[in-house]
C-alpha cells in the first residue's frame, strides 16, 4: 500500500466534493446578500406607434431600488450568509480530518495484519512443519505415538488455515482503502 499516494487522493474524494460545492454555494449566497445592499438600476426606452390623430410616442424611464434601513434588514442577511459559509467550510475541514484519521487507522490496521501474514508465513508456518517431520521421524524411530504425529499434521493445517485468514484480511483491507481513498491510481 501507497499511503502518500493514498494521502494526497484524499482531496478529490466523493464527500470532499460535496462538502466543496456546500461552501461554494454558500459563498455565493454571501456574494447575494451583499448584492442586495446595493441598489439595483434600470434603463427603459420604447416607441409606440399610435394611430394617426394621437401621433407617435416616445418614452424613457429610469428605476432606482433604493435599500432602506441597511442596518436592521440587509447587514443581518449578511452576517446570515457569512455564518453559513463559515460553518460550511468548518464542516468541510472536519470531513477531511475524519476521512485522514480514517485513512490513518485502516493503513496502521492494513500493516498489522500484513506484518502478522508475513509472521505467520515465514515463521510459524516453517516451525510447525518442521515439528510435523520431527514427529514423523520420532514416530519413524519409535520415540513417538501416532497421535503426536497427527497432532503436529493438524497444527500445520490450522497455521495454513490461519495464514488464509491472515492473507484475506490483508486483501480486504487493501481493497477498502483503495476503493475508498484511492480510486484508479493504485
Amino acid at each position: 500500500m501507497d499511503g502518500a499516494s493514498l494521502r494526497a487522493s484524499i482531496q478529490a474524494h466523493p464527500d470532499l466534493g460535496a462538502a466543496h460545492a456546500r461552501v461554494a454555494q454558500a459563498e455565493a449566497d454571501v456574494a447575494v446578500a451583499r448584492a442586495d445592499k446595493r441598489p439595483d438600476w434600470g434603463f427603459d426606452v420604447a416607441y409606440q406607434r399610435r394611430a394617426e390623430r394621437y401621433g407617435d410616442m416616445v418614452s424613457a424611464g429610469v428605476t432606482i431600488s433604493l435599500p432602506l434601513f441597511t442596518g436592521r434588514r440587509q447587514d443581518p442577511m449578511i452576517a446570515a450568509s457569512a455564518a453559513t459559509a463559515a460553518a460550511a467550510l468548518a464542516n468541510q475541514e472536519d470531513m477531511r480530518r475524519a476521512l485522514l484519521a480514517d485513512l490513518e487507522a485502516g493503513l496502521a490496521d492494513h500493516d498489522m495484519h500484513h506484518e502478522q501474514w508475513v509472521r505467520a508465513r515465514d515463521t510459524l508456518l516453517p516451525l510447525a512443519r518442521n515439528r510435523a517431520e520431527l514427529e514423523t521421524a520420532s514416530y519413524a524411530a519409535g520415540r513417538a505415538g501416532l497421535l503426536d504425529v497427527i497432532e503436529a499434521q493438524t497444527m500445520v493445517a490450522d497455521i495454513e488455515l490461519q495464514l488464509l485468514d491472515r492473507e484475506a484480511d490483508v486483501a480486504r483491507d487493501a481493497a477498502r482503502l483503495v476503493l475508498t481513498f484511492g480510486g484508479n491510481n493504485q
